[in-house]
């Protein structure tokens, strides 16, 4: 920009132009160099995102991911509403019966989407449950099909746990901890103490941070009312709310960044201290659901009036925590294969 105005109005110091667009750029340079990152930002999640079109097989992907893990998260209840999440099933089917994804079976998530579907289809059929309205045998026996020797009808697309058993390994190795950990939705009324989440709190405080600036705030929310209202304004917890009296909610304040480039760097170190801090829950035995918070600007608004946070902090997720019954089931949240995930470059 700088050698821009300098072509336009020459180099001659001495020049009024020159002096008054030398001051303008110093003073205005900062705004000018975030709205032209800030405009490739949004033209890069326009052009790549699954905003706008759903034009690759990795966007496909990610919508079956998202219907898949809801329709797990609806086989979590004991009390099943049969029939439940027929929009989800209608929309996977639309996108699992397409010829391209059908030859990309191998892909660990594309496996989950049949599995699921298979479940769901068996489980209705169990009850002597009719879907055939909008989802009929034929369709089922290709799923089958697809998976092949895959095919396994004890698949269960949730884990069942009793309390002990899920908090087993939290003493055992990094590996055994780590795979343990799963979000529960099934909380006892018996509140965690406020000096347990404290500590659970200050061990996750280790998180790094760029420069170690440790920009992460957490607010606590123990007012019923309050958890409704913000359960409400997320609404990715339905069906479970009621059972949650305990919630963190986890911000990150932009106030500790000062260059272009780090225009971002709030969700990096607040991801990271998440993390963290759901390690953390779990050391101490405390269960807890992460929730999503990619809300719009209207919600972060009702949320930060809410629990009067500061207007320089960004809302990054909540966490809805607690003890959790005697016995809960999670979901299977299958992850990927390694050989999705690495790349060598030799």
């Amino acid at each position: 920009m700088k050698d821009i105005i300098k072509k336009l109005i020459g180099r001659n110091k001495d020049n009024s132009v020159y002096k008054f667009s030398s001051r303008f750029y110093k003073k205005y340079a900062p705004y000018i160099t975030v709205f032209t990152n800030m405009f490739y930002d949004l033209y890069f999640f326009c052009k790549h995102s699954n905003v706008f079109s759903i034009n690759t097989i990795q966007k496909i992907e990610a919508k079956i991911i998202l219907d898949y893990h809801s329709i797990e998260k609806g086989l979590l209840h004991k009390n099943l509403r049969l029939g439940f999440g027929k929009e989800k099933v209608v929309r996977l089917q639309k996108y699992l019966n397409d010829k391209k994804l059908q030859q990309c079976v191998n892909l660990s998530q594309i496996e989950v989407g049949y599995r699921v579907m298979c479940e769901y289809y068996e489980l209705h059929q169990e009850h002597n449950f009719d879907i055939s309205d909008y989802f009929q045998q034929q369709t089922y026996l290709n799923y089958k099909n697809y998976l092949g020797e895959k095919y396994n009808k004890e698949f269960k697309g949730y884990y069942d746990f009793t309390a002990l058993d899920y908090f087993s390994p939290t003493m055992a190795s990094f590996e055994q901890f780590s795979y343990s950990r799963k979000s529960v939705r099934n909380f006892s009324p018996e509140p965690v103490s406020d000096e347990l989440i404290e500590k659970a709190v200050q061990l996750a405080s280790n998180a790094p941070s760029v420069c170690n600036r440790q920009p992460s705030r957490v607010y606590y929310v123990k007012d019923k009312k309050k958890i409704e209202q913000i359960l409400e304004l997320q609404a990715g917890l339905e069906g479970y709310s009621k059972d949650i009296n305990q919630l963190l909610v986890v911000t990150a304040d932009v106030n500790y960044f000062y260059l272009v480039g780090e225009r971002y760097q709030h969700y990096i170190d607040g991801g990271l201290f998440l993390m963290n801090l759901l390690y953390a829950l779990h050391y101490y035995k405390i269960a807890a659901c992460p929730a999503n918070w990619a809300k719009e600007r209207s919600d972060e608004k009702k949320i930060k009036m809410l629990i009067s946070i500061k207007k320089s902090e960004k809302v990054l997720c909540i966490v809805a925590i607690g003890n959790p019954t005697e016995t809960f089931r999670t979901t299977l949240s299958k992850r990927r294969d390694v050989s999705e995930i690495l790349t060598k470059i030799e």
